[in-house]
């Protein structure tokens, strides 16, 4: 999963060792991680990202579920 893959580079994290289901704050995805992480969400789908409306969202799986409702 791509978005998986791009908060494990930024954690600097095997993908495997992060679960979708566990809040980013556990993570340490803090306000800094979370521009970066939405600015390549951004040129990867080529969509622009309410930032406010994707900080709500805890987990990657909740952030996931945003984004696919974002570009359908």
């Amino acid at each position: 999963m791509w978005l998986l893959d791009r908060i494990a580079f930024y954690l600097d994290r095997p993908t495997e060792n992060i679960d979708p289901g566990v809040e980013l704050a556990r993570y340490g995805v803090d306000s800094v991680y979370a521009i970066s992480i939405i600015s390549d969400i951004e040129d990867h789908l080529q969509v622009e990202v309410d930032v406010a409306e994707a900080r709500r969202r805890e987990t990657v799986a909740d952030l996931t579920a945003y984004l696919l409702d974002l570009v359908a």
